[in-house]
């Protein structure tokens, strides 16, 4: 059984680590696992001391991690003195629980989601993954660093729980400090990366982690070709994905729209970013409209995070194939809501939408925000979400108060919303003031406004 001896070891982590024989093979270096499954080792080939030295410098970089931070990151923990008393440079990290696998597995194409699909796994477990995405990468860039090889070959995944772990830092960039050792790989990169040789920076991973966002969501790269520009291969490749890239989905040029889109996707359609929350569409115009050709115009990480966390509360579950998904609200016509996997309308009573409003100063007022909130019968209203100074939904509700609920009255055909907390609700519509204490209800309707308590949010019925 080999062993691989650390040098310079911090505390907690034992000096030597007896590892599995047979290492898992990449194009610079090997990856062993320890016999107690709980660390990875990255041994080089040769002996490049520039990479010993780039890996101090990222150690001291991510040493100092927050714990809700470190399961997002699997970074190097300490350098590797010698393997089997042969001197080697490498490094020691976490080892991924076994439930995580690549992502790629996931989410390379329908075929492979819909596999997860009959698992039990939903659409829903999806956004999450796409979140913890989203929060890893802006990890990165707070600490002023950029990956540089984002797609979904540098990712963990457990869908199980949403949650994703990034791979590869060893290889960040720092500006004036580490260099890149990889453009990135192809289908993700920038476009201007092909086109002008620019240097992976975190506007190039900005281009990145959307279109990894989006393969997580619909199961398909929205960057894909799908017509030739010369008659070489490679020419051709590095035509579409740089200087001819675009959206498939541009509102004025379809080259490269699939013929099958917005078609449910058990019916061999193909998913459009047009069934994701309006938040989210906004920001993936920015990314592959404007920013496409003006890096600075792409949203952060940060932006993605925040948006994909507040599309969990504007999802709804389908009556026919239970999958969840964001319900279009922001459709005029009713009819025209319907599941995006199997095409089955909206059941009926419509949900409940509310606007959310933000206090604004003293006095009583308050702000329109970019939020809404989808409930049908017995959905819970949590304390987060009424809660100004929490802007997003923690990752799991667990632990969250629920403030209220939402019920159907059949017999009055209309919605009522159960007061579940110690606080007063008031609501007011159509001239009148009603008001739940603990155990009663409101009546709401359309234009009428929620107040779960005094320093709360407001809540507009918008239908």
């Amino acid at each position: 059984m080999p062993r691989v001896v650390l040098k310079s070891v911090p505390p907690g982590l034992p000096s030597q680590l007896d590892v599995d024989p047979n290492p898992r093979l990449g194009g610079e270096a090997a990856v062993y696992f320890s016999t107690d499954g709980k660390f990875a080792v990255k041994i080089y080939r040769g002996m490049p001391t520039q990479r010993e030295e780039a890996l101090l410098q990222i150690m001291h970089l991510f040493q100092s991690l927050p714990p809700d931070q470190e399961t997002f990151i699997l970074r190097p923990l300490a350098l590797v003195e010698s393997i089997d008393n042969r001197s080697c440079v490498g490094f020691v990290m976490k080892r991924a629980p076994e439930s995580f696998r690549e992502l790629a597995e996931f989410v390379k194409n329908p075929i492979l989601a819909a596999k997860q699909f009959t698992k039990g796994r939903n659409w829903a477990d999806y956004l999450k993954v796409a979140r913890s995405i989203a929060r890893s990468v802006k990890v990165l860039h707070y600490r002023g660093c950029t990956h540089s090889d984002i797609h979904y070959s540098n990712f963990l995944a457990n869908l199980a729980t949403g949650d994703a772990v990034m791979l590869e830092l060893d290889g960040v960039v720092v500006p004036g400090f580490l260099p890149p050792n990889v453009a990135g790989m192809a289908g993700f990169m920038a476009p201007e990366i092909l086109v002008s040789g620019e240097r992976p920076n975190e506007r190039t991973d900005r281009h990145s982690l959307a279109v990894l966002l989006m393969h997580t969501l619909l199961f398909r790269n929205v960057m894909q070709p799908l017509i030739e520009y010369s008659g070489n291969v490679e020419d051709s490749e590095r035509l579409a994905w740089g200087e001819k890239a675009l959206f498939s989905e541009h509102p004025k040029d379809r080259r490269h729209r699939p013929r099958n889109l917005g078609k449910p996707l058990f019916s061999q359609g193909c998913l459009s970013y047009r069934m994701l929350p309006l938040k989210v569409q906004h920001l993936a115009e920015r990314a592959f409209i404007k920013g496409l050709c003006h890096p600075d115009k792409r949203p952060s990480a940060h932006e993605w995070e925040n948006a994909l966390a507040c599309a969990v509360d504007e999802l709804y579950q389908c009556s026919r194939c239970r999958q969840y998904y964001p319900y279009q609200h922001w459709l005029p016509e009713v009819r025209r809501r319907r599941c995006p996997f199997c095409g089955e309308p909206a059941a009926q009573p419509p949900p409940l939408i509310l606007h959310l409003y933000e206090p604004k100063g003293k006095g009583g007022f308050f702000e329109a925000s970019d939020r809404f909130v989808v409930l049908g019968h017995r959905f819970k209203v949590f304390g987060d979400v009424l809660d100004p100074a929490r802007p997003v939904p923690p990752p799991s509700r667990r632990k969250e108060p629920v403030i209220a609920r939402v019920i159907w009255d059949m017999s009055e055909g209309r919605w009522r919303i159960v007061n579940d907390s110690l606080e007063l609700i008031s609501c007011i519509g159509d001239g009148a003031i009603q008001r739940a204490r603990q155990g009663e209800s409101v009546v709401v309707a359309p234009g009428y406004q929620v107040q779960f308590g005094p320093e709360s949010r407001l809540a507009l019925v918008k239908e």
